[in-house]
């Protein structure tokens, strides 16, 4: 591992005063943050960049992290420092898009708005239209906005991944890298369900001049009796099958998706990329089976040549 601090022409290699690592990911969140403290560190600047690197060189490959300090103070006894910074997409939620139209399928109207900013941003196309005329709001709500529509309509959760300053959208568990743990070296390992992103009746409605026009509704009666009613209603848009969409999403959302938690220390350099959206596969203890998971939080840190990895999983079948 390696850490480096850069400002203009300014560099330094914090590795050997750093005292404590540690940088997390949560799904729906565009940008990870990364906390370090340094001992006697040297004068940093805000919005100066901190860089971390898995193994010893600077290739642009094994860079995990890249982006601003946006925080740091010093104590005033030790002369150590703490630090906190964000990945790029942070400059996303600190610049607002002015009021204009959205008329396109929603993921190739994102990468349009957020590329006429300058900034290197790449998404597929999510597969629904949207003409609708937003108001003025940060980048960061935009893509939330859109990326959650996507999932009402399409159900496929979306991620940002990172390289250096390329922001690109991929739908979750479609990372290149995919990492596999085996459950005999977990440190730590429960497993167990969640209904809270679960529901059991979607409405989907049609509007024209704020006047439902159509509307269709589902129910999974079964999982009313189990569960409860948990009503989820969905806006069409454009799309005018509401009662294939209504179903299609029912099928979707009111499945009970199985949840693990797992902490995990390991020196896979390419295991230490790892972030929410990720896909990873854990080897089961009858050496035999393997199961696949969608990572919806990290949290990790590097201490004595180790990553350490707490990770909240998730599964739908």
């Amino acid at each position: 591992m390696r850490v480096i601090y850069g400002k203009e022409q300014t560099r330094y290699d914090l590795t050997p005063a750093v005292t404590e690592l540690s940088w997390s990911s949560a799904r729906g969140q565009i940008a990870q943050n990364c906390d370090v403290r340094i001992k006697e560190g040297p004068p940093l600047q805000s919005a100066g960049f901190l860089m971390l690197f898995a193994g010893a060189e600077l290739k642009e490959s094994q860079q995990l992290f890249h982006g601003p300090l946006v925080r740091f103070d010093r104590d005033d006894r030790t002369d150590d420092l703490s630090a906190t910074a964000y990945e790029l997409g942070w400059y996303l939620q600190k610049n607002e898009v002015s009021r204009l139209k959205l008329d396109g399928d929603a993921g190739t109207e994102l990468a349009r708005i957020i590329k006429s900013a300058g900034i290197h941003f790449s998404c597929p196309a999510f597969g629904f239209t949207v003409k609708e005329r937003i108001s003025s709001q940060s980048y960061t709500s935009l893509f939330t906005s859109l990326t959650e529509q996507a999932y009402e309509k399409t159900g496929i959760r979306y991620f940002v991944q990172y390289q250096r300053e390329k922001l690109t959208v991929l739908p979750e568990g479609k990372n290149s890298i995919i990492p596999m743990f085996k459950a005999s070296l977990l440190t730590s390992s429960s497993t167990g369900e969640s209904i809270e992103d679960v529901y059991t009746v979607v409405t989907v409605e049609r509007y024209r001049d704020d006047r439902v026009v159509s509307s269709a509704t589902k129910s999974n009666d079964n999982l009313v009796k189990q569960l409860g009613r948990m009503q989820k209603i969905i806006d069409a848009g454009e799309d005018k099958n509401v009662a294939g969409l209504a179903a299609k999403q029912l099928a979707e959302l009111s499945k009970i998706p199985k949840t693990r938690s797992i902490s995990v220390k390991h020196e896979d350099e390419n295991a230490a990329r790892l972030r929410a959206g990720w896909l990873i596969k854990i080897m089961e203890k009858d050496n035999k089976t393997i199961t696949d998971w969608l990572v919806t939080s990290c949290q990790a840190r590097w201490q004595g040549g180790q990553y350490t990895m707490d990770l909240q999983l998730e599964r739908r079948t």
